[in-house]
């Protein structure tokens, strides 16, 4: 995708976060089954779900999974970030999102490059530097195309690969680069 392209998608986000639309006031939630294929080739099921305002706009987001080796109950992460990035590397478990809205750009601290990576550790979820992330855990394997317009209530292996071929989204949705910064 150009900077033209992005710049669209950017401004297209500016007004439905600033217009309210018609008709669509309220919050609402949206919730899909993902499947998640892990850097050990696992597959797992992950339900997400994502709160949206005035009918388009992401503002929080949810993951609620379970993995074995971290015991038998679901785990649970939420945040005001879009997830890129579930995976597990040598025994720890992580989760990076990026900033939906400018407000959650300043949120985050205004992070650069701006993933928000999160480690979990003794049940809980920590913070951590960009650089504690793994580069053998770089590649996107969570969906990020814009739910409140496709309204899935299954993804699919199938379907994140067709969306990862895609040549109209940045190299930076497809995996995680150090110097990724949008303009602000």
């Amino acid at each position: 995708m150009n900077l033209t392209h992005l710049f669209k998608r950017m401004t297209l986000g500016i007004v439905l976060a600033s217009v309210p639309l018609v008709g669509g006031c309220g919050d609402n939630t949206l919730t899909w089954q993902e499947e998640v294929k892990l850097l050990d080739g696992r597959v797992i099921t992950v339900t997400q779900k994502r709160r949206i305002e005035q009918g388009r706009m992401p503002r929080e987001t949810w993951l609620i999974f379970k993995l074995p080796e971290f015991g038998d109950k679901e785990i649970v992460w939420h945040e005001n970030l879009e997830t890129q990035v579930l995976n597990v590397y040598k025994g720890k478990l992580y989760v990076v999102g990026v900033p939906f809205t400018e407000e959650s750009f300043r949120q985050y601290g205004k992070p650069y490059p701006e993933y928000v990576p999160f480690r979990y550790e003794a049940g809980n979820w920590l913070r951590i530097e960009f650089n504690e992330v793994p580069k053998a855990i770089y590649d996107t394997n969570m969906y990020f195309e814009n739910m409140t317009l496709h309204r899935l209530n299954h993804v699919s292996l199938s379907d994140k690969d067709k969306m990862l071929k895609d040549d109209s989204y940045i190299p930076a949705q497809k995996r995680m680069t150090p110097t990724f910064k949008t303009p602000h």
